[in-house]
């Protein structure tokens, strides 16, 4: 089982200096990645960064709302409502009620793609984590298990899904809170 605490994660400041991104993971070759996973400050309003070629979908996780405008079209995203939109898109974001913080999931267009919910936890119906599915704690009190092993959760740290092994249930969460659960996938490139 891999935890990655939300505290290990060190900032890294955008290229136009409105807020700073922490990368939970991502796959593919280093100076081109298939999907990256990533935690964003916005701590002004202003343009995003175009990134051709990927699909992109952004989550408010902290703070009230952001607002998204996309080729000319507004969209007001309150909290744990993800859009997903064209990488290659202009891309800008207002911030009506101050900062805000957000889960960022990038796919290469044809090599991988995504998937992101809110799932509400459950002590007594944990939930069971795929090899390429991760859950970010996005509120309340959680415990990530596998086998025998527990690991409490802060807000916002993750949880790597595997397979299970000899038996087990792998990799669960549960508590009483929400968690993003982000499923990452391969694309055959064949179709």
């Amino acid at each position: 089982m891999l935890v990655i605490p939300f505290a290990s994660l060190q900032p890294q400041p955008w290229r136009n200096g409105g807020g700073s991104t922490r990368e939970i993971a991502s796959g593919g070759s280093a100076g081109s990645p298939d999907w990256r996973l990533s935690i964003a400050d916005l701590e002004k309003p202003g343009e995003f960064s175009a990134f051709p070629g990927m699909e992109r979908t952004f989550m408010v996780i902290e703070g009230e709302v952001a607002e998204l405008t996309v080729d000319g079209a507004v969209r007001r995203l309150e909290r744990f409502r993800p859009l997903r939109f064209d990488g290659g898109s202009a891309a800008s974001c207002a911030l009506p009620t101050g900062p805000c913080r957000a889960l960022n999931v990038m796919v290469r267009s044809g090599a991988a793609g995504a998937g992101v919910l809110v799932a509400e936890l459950s002590k007594k119906q944990p939930l069971a984590l795929a090899e390429g599915q991760f859950a970010v704690l996005l509120q309340g009190k959680a415990e990530a298990a596998e086998g025998t092993r527990t690991d409490q959760l802060a807000p916002f740290d993750t949880v790597v899904g595997g397979a299970a092994a000899g038996g087990t249930h792998g990799v669960t969460v549960g508590g009483r809170g929400f968690a993003a659960l982000i499923s990452i996938f391969a694309l055959d490139a064949t179709q």
